[in-house]
């Protein structure tokens, strides 16, 4: 019986080991502002030292949420790039990103990155995800797969359309 046990315990500590990997810290969760900034009438602090209640991360309103591709539920991160940085996603896409899938053990295959622009066949689940948090920037992180991947969407509101980078990752 406490062999069984054991294993049973083993067994567990993998499966639980399995879904923390996926489920990881959100890409911002390190990201602060060296001094306090004010963006669109709107003072952002560096750090909790500066009694902050707004973060970097606040300043994109980073939240999370999931949607159905392909038959899969995939967890995204979701920012709003227009109410403090109109627009520009670049942050966000250029160091966020690769910052925090680099935190993770990872690198990225940055000689065959695939763009889609515009992405006409992006999911429409994804495409409501987003206009319901109303964000313009989705990430998806895919570790069930080979190779691994980064998944980032943006929505151009100045020509209406989608677009989408695809970043193979290893470890």
């Amino acid at each position: 019986m406490k062999k069984i046990f054991a294993a049973f315990t083993v067994m567990m500590m993998f499966a639980i080991a399995g879904l923390t990997a996926q489920e990881t810290h959100s890409p911002m969760y390190y990201w602060r502002y060296k001094e306090s900034v004010t963006l669109n009438g709107r003072r952002f602090f560096g750090s909790k030292a500066d009694g902050a209640t707004w973060s970097y991360a606040d300043s994109w309103f980073e939240q999370d949420g999931y949607a159905l591709v392909q038959g899969r539920k995939l967890h995204y991160w979701l920012y709003d790039t227009y109410t403090y940085h109109d627009g520009d996603g670049w942050t966000i896409i250029d160091e966020i990103i690769p910052s925090w899938v680099e935190d993770m053990g990872y690198v990225i295959d940055f000689d065959h990155v695939k763009k889609y622009s515009p992405n006409k066949k992006l999911a429409n689940s994804v495409k409501a995800l987003m206009k319901q948090r109303d964000c313009d920037v989705s990430v998806a992180l895919i570790t069930n797969e080979s190779p691994n991947y980064v998944v980032i969407n943006n929505y151009d509101e100045s020509d209406n359309t989608y677009w989408t980078y695809v970043y193979n990752l290893y470890k």
